[in-house]
């Protein structure tokens, strides 16, 4: 089983516009309203290629009940803890003309310590050898920086295999337990490890880093510059063969590590696995919204990737 923990979700707006202009007045041209937040993408992504993955998340209020009814009819297995404060909005600006998108993020609602014991007490109780944990996100304010690291201890005990894509300090503490997989970007890596990421031979160093903290599985992404991915002491570079990508790229690095994930939980090789999740996050860009993206168009995504062993 795949659980996925979504500490911070979202009700997400995308507003699509020509181009925005500031001081003036603007009208979307089209609204799409999905529950958001990095770990739902994360959930989405599993359930599109045909997996089962167990959402966690805190929810509450009108916006919570909104996104509630946004994963019921998604058919997304999930389990609310629920709060009294609204969970947060999201709006997403893309603009047509440009191809640029501007994100911006509400403050999260405070987590009490007895709903986040919760969903820590739930994880004990339920998690078992050969399960998948996969924390994903940014933290809700009043949580403790270590709390992904309480959940990797969790798992750890139980047998089940921890995934963090995270950044900063909760990324940080979790890496003092061993993880199965992380997934950062070159910015989360350069601030977790303390060093500029500018070569390929830095990204070959931030990978051999992350596996001495212990990480079985390293996915360091650099947006169109590709990906440098380790697994058992060996390293794969993953580029686009050519010009194939959409407009929407919130959400790719959800989709891969979700189809990625679960990919791998079936038991697939490793490059297999990583060209698989690195595809479906490609399919995303060329959808609205964060994890969402047609299967059928993954072949053709995995045909303009260029996935290499490397010495």
């Amino acid at each position: 089983m795949i659980f996925v923990v979504c500490a911070n979700p979202a009700l997400d707006r995308l507003l699509v516009l020509d181009e925005v202009v500031l001081d003036e007045v603007h009208r979307a041209r089209e609204v799409v309203v999905t529950a958001g937040g990095k770990g739902v993408n994360v959930a989405r992504a599993i359930h599109t290629v045909g997996g089962r993955a167990k959402l966690l998340l805190f929810l509450g209020g009108k916006v919570g009940e909104v996104v509630e009814k946004c994963l019921k009819k998604e058919k997304l297995e999930y389990l609310a803890f629920f709060l009294e404060a609204d969970t947060r909005i999201t709006t997403v600006l893309h603009e047509e003309r440009t191809k640029r998108h501007t994100v911006i993020n509400e403050p999260g609602p405070l987590v009490p310590l007895r709903v986040a014991s919760s969903l820590l007490a739930f994880l004990g109780e339920h998690l078992g050898r050969g399960d998948y944990l996969i924390l994903s996100g940014s933290l809700s304010r009043g949580m403790r920086l270590d709390w992904y690291a309480e959940c990797a201890k969790k798992a750890q005990a139980k047998g089940a295999k921890v995934v963090v894509d995270a950044s900063g300090e909760p990324l940080r503490k979790a890496l003092q337990i061993p993880l199965f997989m992380v997934k950062p970007n070159v910015r989360e890596a350069e601030e977790v490890l303390g060093f500029p990421i500018r070569s390929f031979e830095d990204k070959l160093k931030a990978v051999a880093l992350f596996e001495e903290k212990g990480v079985e599985c390293v996915v360091l992404s650099d947006g169109p510059r590709g990906i440098v991915a380790g697994w058992r002491g060996k390293r794969w570079v993953v580029n686009l063969k050519r010009a194939f990508y959409g407009e929407y790229f919130i959400g790719s690095g959800d989709t891969l590590v979700g189809t990625m994930v679960f990919r791998l939980s079936q038991g697939a090789p490793f490059e297999e696995a990583l060209r698989f999740g690195t595809a479906c996050g490609l399919a995303n860009t060329f959808a609205k919204g964060a994890g969402i993206f047609n299967p059928a168009l993954v072949p053709q995504c995995e045909e303009a990737l260029s996935v290499e062993l490397i010495s």
